[in-house]
């Protein structure tokens, strides 16, 4: 079986097995309407691989995209606070 991603051997699931289904759904973002941003062509392939065989033709990369990013800024929401808090600001 080829392997396509690569885990650490010994790490601990964090989520449910499932839980990866909360970033395959409809975002209700519309793609045409937002930013367009970056990432490796294997990080595509990848991202491209996972929506197409496990999103049920209904979920699109930016779907895909905008669930996980929001959920990051969710669950990482009081820690970026702090680490921007502690930046020094300056006025222009």
């Amino acid at each position: 079986m080829t392997q396509y991603f690569n885990h650490q051997k010994g790490k601990e699931m964090r989520r449910k097995k499932n839980d990866y289904r909360a970033f395959l759904k409809k975002s209700g973002f519309k793609a045409r309407e937002g930013k367009q941003v970056s990432i490796s062509k294997e990080t595509h392939d990848k991202v491209a691989m996972i929506v197409r065989w496990l999103g049920d033709g209904e979920v699109t990369m930016a779907d895909f995209t905008e669930n996980v990013v929001s959920e990051f800024l969710r669950t990482h929401r009081d820690e970026l606070n702090r680490m921007l808090n502690a930046v020094p600001r300056i006025d222009l």
